[in-house]
């Protein structure tokens, strides 16, 4: 992301400078210095002697006519903090400085999904299953008892239904 900030130079007379208090920037950014003469062509220089530890800019002279712009680099991997960028006209008779402050890079916000609904609790098959199983295990006593063919149709027909009504009241 770029930050930038303009410096006006002889707005209000010969040599005259005016900047920004102090602007911010991240990890990262560049701090693109846009400097606008209103006067006659002049030399400046910019100078950012304690900023070895945020930027590999140290300074700059410039032949500055209308507008320049100079990109200072904020490097990745830096801590919070601040340094200054101390410009100089007139052969070093006017000097001002602004900060640049080094915020912390905001985190992404991580959009939460949403969860799935719980599961319910298994629940357990209904009574009517175990029922039939019953009714056909009684059928099958009963056959082998009397012998009788009948009995154990009912049986296998009662089971075949128990199989059935378990797999249809199922969850």
């Amino acid at each position: 992301m770029d930050v930038s900030c303009e410096i006006w130079l002889n707005k209000r007379s010969i040599n005259s400078i005016d900047l920004p208090e102090r602007i911010g920037a991240a990890p990262g950014d560049t701090v693109l210095i846009r400097l606008v003469n209103e006067g006659s062509p002049l030399h400046l220089t910019l100078s950012a002697p304690d900023a070895g530890r945020f930027t590999d800019f140290c300074h700059e002279n410039l032949f500055v006519d209308k507008t320049a712009e100079v990109p200072v680099y904020i490097r990745n991997d830096v801590f919070p903090g601040k340094f200054d960028i101390e410009v100089i006209t007139g052969y070093g008779t006017n000097r001002q400085k602004f900060g640049v402050v080094v915020k912390e890079r905001p985190k992404p916000k991580v959009e939460e999904t949403p969860l799935p609904p719980p599961r319910p609790a298994e629940t357990p098959l209904p009574v009517i299953p175990f029922a039939v199983v019953a009714a056909a295990a009684l059928l099958f006593i009963i056959y082998a008892a009397t012998k009788m063919v009948a009995f154990e149709a009912a049986a296998f027909i009662v089971l075949v239904a128990g199989v059935l009504a378990a797999w249809f009241l199922r969850r």
